[in-house]
């Protein structure tokens, strides 16, 4: 599984905070994970500010998802 968390504006904007999915998605980018999480209605996630984090480290858009990975979207300030 891969957990798939959203933070600040993004939780309210997406309608939860986090999600599961199945490591269909393993190999693939986090890019594409989230070009997948927009087409399936979260257009929040298409704001290019957007900050992503891997197992709780700031990457970029194109490191590989591995099964058991968490992924971290959040807005360029995240507050408390």
């Amino acid at each position: 599984m891969i957990n798939v968390l959203f933070f600040a504006r993004l939780k309210e904007d997406v309608g939860q905070g986090q999600m599961q999915l199945d490591d269909s998605f393993v190999g693939q980018s986090i890019a594409q994970l989230r070009q997948h999480l927009i087409a399936q209605g979260m257009s929040a996630l298409q704001d290019d500010s957007i900050r992503m984090a891997l197992n709780q480290n700031f990457c970029s858009a194109d490191h590989k998802i591995q099964a058991g990975d968490e992924v971290a979207f959040m807005p360029p300030v995240t507050g408390g």
